[in-house]
């Protein structure tokens, strides 16, 4: 299904093997605005057997470079259980029963989640119930934009670099990719995680710096977003 995310998990089991169904859903993130206050997810079976998914209204914030996530009635998904037969599928509908806020988009998040049936008696493996959330944007009634501003500092006992980004601006911005430019050096550093940096929020990434860089050198940052390119310098709290 194109522009849609399976739920999926890799783990090692030595007692036995895993089982757990598979589905996947579009579009992988919602965006509400003004008028536009209500939206429709796609749910499909992967499986050959039939499951049972619960879907839960989110709060989403980052504090203190957290992530946290809290049930909220602000967001209404319906149905909110539901059966997904075999290679069937399945429509939610997403509603917002609150006012946009004027000046700051709302930030939350929608979480998918099987839930186990009994296993059949034979079964001597691990059973896994997948889980898989994604984000949900309510616009502001004005018209705001992201506004990131960068920070470095190094880590204790040769850790290595901490890399913050603290948006100021009234929307999220979701980096996907960085690399890191140091002065007087030709070696770069790369960033790959993608992480969502909420309004009035700080993110951090932990990376690991090139061999040789001086802890006093000059950052620079040029990278990839959901707005586009972007590049700046990166404010340095030294050793």
């Amino acid at each position: 299904m194109a522009g849609s995310v399976t739920a999926w998990m890799l783990m090692l089991a030595a007692a036995g093997p895993a089982a757990a169904g598979t589905f996947s859903i579009a579009p992988v993130r919602i965006e509400l605005q003004g008028s536009q206050r209500t939206a429709v997810l796609t749910v499909h079976n992967d499986d050959a057997a039939p499951l049972v998914v619960q879907v839960s209204a989110l709060n989403w914030t980052q504090t203190g470079g957290e992530e946290s996530n809290a049930p909220t009635r602000e967001l209404l998904a319906t149905p909110p259980v539901f059966t997904l037969p075999p290679n069937g599928e399945q429509i939610v509908r997403v509603a917002l029963r609150r006012e946009p806020d004027a000046t700051r988009e709302l930030d939350y998040r929608l979480l998918l989640a099987e839930v186990p049936q009994p296993a059949d008696k034979n079964f001597t493996g691990l059973r896994v119930a997948l889980r898989l959330s994604i984000p949900v944007f309510v616009k502001a009634a004005s018209v705001g934009a992201a506004s990131l501003h960068w920070r470095a500092h190094w880590l204790p006992d040769g850790g290595g670099l901490a890399l913050s980004a603290t948006n100021d601006g009234s929307t999220h911005q979701q980096v996907s990719d960085f690399t890191l430019h140091f002065a007087g050096s030709e070696a770069l550093a790369r960033g790959v995680v993608s992480r969502y940096v909420l309004p009035g929020s700080t993110v951090t990434w932990k990376i690991a710096p090139p061999a040789g860089v001086a802890h006093d050198a000059a950052i620079s940052i040029r990278g990839a977003s959901d707005q586009g390119d972007f590049q700046a310098d990166v404010a340095f709290a030294g050793p």
